[in-house]
């Protein structure tokens, strides 16, 4: 199998196991994201890292979807000194493995990213982690995607 069919299996079975820990009849508590995106040079795009709660889960297809019923935040540095903190929104197709994002800073801002699976992580006192890249994005901004599996 080649490398890049493999990268296709561990994010199709990643995708799988994030939508088994939401659907029902499961009674776990619940999932929340963090996003770090690194600005596109030389277009200008900020930088800035976030997250919020991504614990409602609407299924359909073969996975599903996942969302959050209040935004999540984000904050950016310039320079190192100055920060703006600012509302994010994000929606989590784990059907097509894509991350549909909305936030305004200072102007409103739409992404979409389709995400390849990167490594999972556990921690006994915390959780599940499954990390994702953003292989490609609407914006050509860089992005890492974070699911914490509660």
């Amino acid at each position: 199998m080649t490398t890049e069919k493999k990268e296709h299996h561990a994010t199709q079975e990643a995708l799988d196991a994030i939508a088994n820990w939401m659907r029902p009849p499961a009674q776990n508590e619940g999932i929340s994201y963090s996003v770090a995106r690194l600005g596109a040079f030389p277009t200008g795009q900020s930088s800035f890292l976030g997250g919020g709660d991504a614990s409602i889960f609407t299924p359909s297809g073969h996975r599903g979807t996942l969302t959050s019923s209040v935004d999540g935040s984000a904050i950016e540095t310039q320079d190192f000194v100055s920060t703006t903190t600012f509302p994010i929104k994000f929606k989590f197709d784990l059907n097509a493995g894509k991350a549909i994002g909305s936030w305004a800073n200072p102007q409103a801002q739409n992404v979409t990213v389709k995400l390849e699976f990167n490594r999972k992580a556990i921690d006994p006192d915390f959780g599940q982690f499954y990390v994702f890249t953003g292989d490609s994005s609407t914006d050509q901004s860089g992005y890492v995607v974070t699911f914490v599996l509660l």
